[in-house]
């Protein structure tokens, strides 16, 4: 009997899809350490939430090994080469996030533009005034927001800011076919174009080594005094260090995170004392009814590869080293 290694704490909601597609199907182990993982190298499945598997974990694995499958649609964790060489296939949860991630996205947008944190913090001390609060608020309708990446996520944050009246442009590396532009009402700009001109920065792609500290101090340079930027896509992609100092000196109107490097952030740490910073913690793709649409989804690749007809082309992230073509980044 094939079996399956959950390595990370799966949320309960999918924990029970994932015993219950499994049963009297495939032996279940749980991990939740490197030292719990070095008993259970003779598994066929790995599922990875937060848990890190790097070429040194990959080359342990037992001949058994066919999927490394991750919760979620992250993979900067996984040594998608290392598992390649290997032969073991690498993939994600794609398309299974974007509606969460893209909800959650445009909620700290709004939260920010709003300053719902200070709000909230009023009425709860019994206050009623606001005025200042009001003066320094805005409209979502009517402004520029950039999207830097426009895969799954981006398209569907681009809908619904462009449905309350938002102007959206956005940078691609592969940029979007026209249909695609005129559907979404979009326009392509080049990356310095796009972070000089719009109100509000969205990030929607992967670490890679390409995209790391992204949006470093230099970029940050380009924005707008008013500008916001928000990422809810990977912490690398942003270098902290310069974002808070240009918070700090009020360089940017403010930032809404749910990702962050080195996270989570430790309670003092600077961070949260800044008034123009919303950290969420890494929350994007998480409600109880996704996790079970993760579960679902990840169990019909299992099952899919334990027939043989391999997992859904679009999950694969390692193709290029599994000796076959490269697929596009489903983000």
């Amino acid at each position: 009997m094939s079996k399956v290694v959950i390595a990370g704490r799966v949320p309960d909601a999918g924990r029970k899809i994932l015993y219950e597609r499994c049963a009297g199907r495939y032996d279940v182990a749980e991990v939740l350490s490197g030292e719990d993982l070095a008993r259970h190298l003779d598994g066929t499945y790995y599922i990875l939430r937060g848990f890190p598997m790097g070429a040194s974990e990959i080359e342990k694995l037992g001949g058994d090994a066919r999927l490394i499958h991750r919760w979620g649609v992250g993979f900067d964790a996984v040594d998608i080469e290392a598992a390649g060489k290997k032969g073991i296939t690498v993939s994600i949860c794609a398309g299974v996030n974007s509606q969460p991630v893209a909800e959650l996205t445009v909620m700290l947008m709004l939260a920010s533009l709003r300053h719902l944190p200070e709000l909230m913090s009023r009425a709860k001390a019994g206050r009623k005034d606001k005025e200042d609060i009001i003066a320094r608020s805005w409209l979502i309708s009517g402004k520029r927001v950039g999207l830097v990446g426009l895969g799954s996520i981006g398209r569907r944050v681009a809908a619904a800011v462009g449905g309350m009246g938002a102007e959206v442009t956005y940078y691609d590396p592969c940029r979007a076919a026209p249909e695609t532009e005129k559907e979404l009402g979009v326009e392509f700009l080049p990356l310095d174009e796009l972070l000089k001109s719009s109100d509000i920065v969205s990030l929607h792609m992967p670490l890679l080594d390409s995209t790391r500290h992204l949006i470093d101090a230099a970029a940050l340079a380009k924005m707008k005094p008013s500008a916001l930027l928000v990422n809810t896509a990977r912490g690398g992609i942003v270098d902290t260090e310069a974002l808070l100092k240009a918070l700090a000196e009020k360089r940017l109107f403010g930032a809404a995170l749910d990702t962050i490097e080195n996270e989570p952030l430790p309670a003092d740490h600077p961070a949260f004392r800044l008034d123009n910073l919303i950290i969420t913690p890494h929350a994007g793709g998480n409600t109880e009814d996704n996790n079970r649409n993760m579960a679902v989804y990840i169990m019909d690749n299992i099952d899919a590869m334990e027939s043989g007809r391999g997992p859904n082309p679009r999950s694969v992230v390692n193709r290029q080293f599994l000796g076959r073509q490269r697929i596009s980044d489903p983000l």
